[in-house]
Parts: C-alpha cells; sequence; structure tokens
C-alpha cells in the first residue's frame, strides 16, 4: 500500500536551495556488503526466479482478490457458525495479520535483519509475496456479520463505483510519478543476475500527484476502501480499521523519509498538505518542467 522511498519528491521552490536530493540511507545496503550474498538463502538464478513467481502468483492474485472484494463484498461464503461479536473478531484479526506483517516488513531494523538470509534486491518481491497471501488469506476468511446496513439507489451506485475506478487510475498515476513501475518490487531480483547490478539512486523529486499531497497513494486507498458498494456490519469494520492503519501508517513513513531526505523533505512538508488537497492547482511545479540543472 505504501510506496517506495524512492523518486517521490523534489527540493522545494520558493524556500532555502536544497542541493542534496540524494536518499541518506544506505544502511540496508551497507550491511549487505559487509555480510556478503554466500550464505543467503537464494543466491542463485532458479530460486530468485521462484521467487518472482511467488510475487506475481500471490501478490497480484491477493491484491485482485482484495480488490474485487471491496467492490462486490466477500469472494466466498463461510458459515463459520460464530455469533455476530465472534465474526466480527475474527474480521478484526484477519485485518491485524496484515497490519502487523506490513507494518513489520517495511520498517529498516527488520530489512536490516533479513540480509543475514535474505539479499537486499529481494527484499522487494518478498514483500509481495507474504502481503498477497495475508490479502487471500483474509479475502478467502472473511466472515459477514448481517444483513446490508443501507442499499444505495442504483444511480449512487453507478457514482461509487466511477469514484473507485478513479481511484484506482489515480494510484496507477502516482505510482507511475515514482519512476519505474513496479508495484510488485520483481524488478530489483529481476536484474540481480543481470549485467547491470547498480542501484538506482533515490533522487528528491515531485512528479504527478506528489504535488498536491504528500501520499497520494495512501488517499486513493481510502477512496477505493469507502466507495465500494456493500454496507454491512463487518465491512464497516473493515474500512474503519483500514483507515485508521493508513493515517496510521502514512504518519510513521514521514519519519522515514525525513531521515531519508532530510531537509529537503522537511521543506516539503511545509508545502504540500499529507493527504487532503488544499485546492485544484498543484502547489509545486512537476520535475519535468523545471529547466535541467535547475536545482
Amino acid at each position: 500500500m505504501a510506496p517506495q522511498i524512492r523518486a517521490t519528491t523534489e527540493e522545494i521552490v520558493d524556500l532555502n536551495p536544497i542541493t542534496n536530493r540524494t536518499c541518506k540511507l544506505t544502511a540496508v545496503e551497507d550491511a549487505q556488503a559487509r555480510r556478503g550474498i554466500g550464505r543467503q538463502w537464494i543466491s542463485r538464478k532458479p530460486g530468485a526466479w521462484l521467487l518472482v513467481a511467488g510475487a506475481y502468483g500471490l501478490g497480484g492474485s491477493g491484491m485482485l482478490a482484495w480488490l474485487l472484494f471491496l467492490l462486490v463484498g466477500p469472494l466466498i461464503q463461510l458459515d463459520s457458525g460464530f455469533s455476530t461479536t465472534g465474526r466480527l473478531l475474527t474480521d478484526a484479526l484477519l485485518c491485524l495479520l496484515f497490519f502487523v506483517q506490513h507494518s513489520i516488513m517495511v520498517r529498516q531494523r527488520f530489512r536490516l535483519w533479513l540480509t543475514r538470509s535474505v539479499r537486499v534486491d529481494f527484499h522487494g518481491a518478498l514483500y509481495a509475496t507474504v502481503s498477497g497471501a495475508c490479502l487471500l488469506t483474509l479475502v478467502c476468511l472473511w466472515q459477514t456479520a448481517g444483513p446490508p446496513l443501507w442499499t444505495p439507489p442504483q444511480w449512487i451506485r453507478w457514482l461509487m463505483t466511477a469514484l473507485f475506478l478513479s481511484a484506482g487510475i489515480g494510484a496507477w498515476w502516482g505510482s507511475r510519478a515514482l519512476g519505474e513501475f513496479d508495484a510488485l518490487g520483481v524488478q530489483p531480483a529481476i536484474r540481480a543476475f543481470g549485467r547491470d547490478r547498480s542501484a538506482t539512486p533515490m533522487d528528491f523529486k515531485v512528479r504527478g500527484p506528489y504535488r498536491w499531497v504528500r501520499h497520494p497513494l495512501y488517499l486513493c486507498s481510502l477512496i477505493i476502501i469507502w466507495t465500494g458498494s456493500v454496507f454491512t456490519l463487518d465491512r464497516l469494520l473493515h474500512n474503519g480499521l483500514w483507515t485508521i492503519w493508513i493515517i496510521i501508517g502514512a504518519t510513521m513513513e514521514e519519519q522515514d523519509l525525513t531521515d531519508c531526505f532530510g531537509d529537503a523533505y522537511r521543506a516539503y512538508r511545509k508545502k504540500v498538505p499529507m493527504l487532503l488537497p488544499k485546492s485544484l492547482r498543484p502547489r509545486l511545479p512537476d520535475d519535468r518542467d523545471r529547466p535541467p540543472g535547475d536545482d
């Protein structure tokens, strides 16, 4: 759900000039260099390709299943025999499973520990694989609790579906603005055994929807969550828990980005709101519109 910390923001115009626009977080890569890759789990092509297949298979199918779940409701109707309270508790635990997995695996301390057994190139694909498995578990085991609380008229359902699809397009736009489109984190694993193994610099740039808000992918996720046309007690629980988690996640990511880009990101925070745009006009010009070398 959260964007990678690469190529997301740029120095802020009309503020004090900032010349250092490269991410300062190199601890994970440094740890990898010290330890080497000889004793790690995946050090040859077959293992890497299996991990890439897992990212596409579990990561991709998990995301698609979750989006369908949001749009049309549970794909599998399980009769657990639980009471309404038991069903809601089960659903809350399923959400918590994904929240804990995501929150742990994106933290730098976990990634430092992970370099002992999994090389940095494969962290993204491994994360996508595990996240997809957690999402599939949520969708397959989800418990419906009670009848619909509200059945919207047909025109409202069409409007909500249009907003749902528009938010999906916005999320794609935001992902493209990050640079290379790699939603499942497989490109580093694919490049690991190629001729060009050099890491892509994490430069500080503002592009696309990042000119309006600092976390457009989170904003689009919130719109997608709340424009699903199913209104039952369990879905309200799902939407509420995910909203709280997204806001907490965005706040925690702010610290990671500040550690990464320092004063450049602090200046960006002063100019651009976190989740809700303040106007229809972008707060900053697109990086592509700036003259070459105009830093």
